[in-house]
């Protein structure tokens, strides 16, 4: 519908506060420019929608104790996306979990998971899942053979 709208610029859906729909549009273009941070290229041909939309994926002890986030905190990545597509990640924001699977076709199913299924910061499953989750790279939706047994005895 957007697409639509900006092809046929209809003139009763023009924001009053613009004469015309090249006026709404350089408005916007400015204020792209404006939001950008200043690290950013300043020729727009060299600039990319991975270096506006950044990841910054914390771990929530960071805040408070910001000499730990180098240890906590995933790595920064430039990331593809928006709040509006399917693979949902902006900035702070992205899908906790994503994952398509058929029920009886589990074994076809993918996932991805951000960080890791540990919450302890030494183990090798911390941030494990993270690179393909950042990269959009599919996993197998079912576990797969066990890698460690934990007995418990009274």
């Amino acid at each position: 519908p957007i697409w639509k709208m900006l092809a046929e610029r209809p003139l009763h859906l023009l924001d009053p506060a613009f004469a015309t729909w090249d006026d709404l549009m350089l408005a916007a273009v400015d204020e792209a420019i404006a939001d950008t941070p200043n690290t950013a290229p300043t020729d727009l041909g060299t600039r990319t929608w991975g270096a506006r939309n950044v990841l910054r994926y914390q771990h929530p002890l960071s805040a408070a104790l910001p000499l730990l986030g180098r240890w906590l905190d995933m790595p920064t990545l430039t990331i593809p996306g928006d709040a509006y597509t399917i693979r949902v990640q902006s900035g702070v924001l992205g899908a906790s979990i994503r994952m398509v699977v058929s029920p009886g076709q589990e074994a076809q199913g993918l996932m991805h998971m951000p960080t890791g299924q540990s919450g302890h910061p030494l183990s090798a499953y911390y941030a494990n899942s993270h690179p393909a989750w950042a990269e959009g790279r599919p996993t197998p939706f079912l576990p797969g053979p066990p890698e460690h047994t934990l007995t418990l005895e009274p």
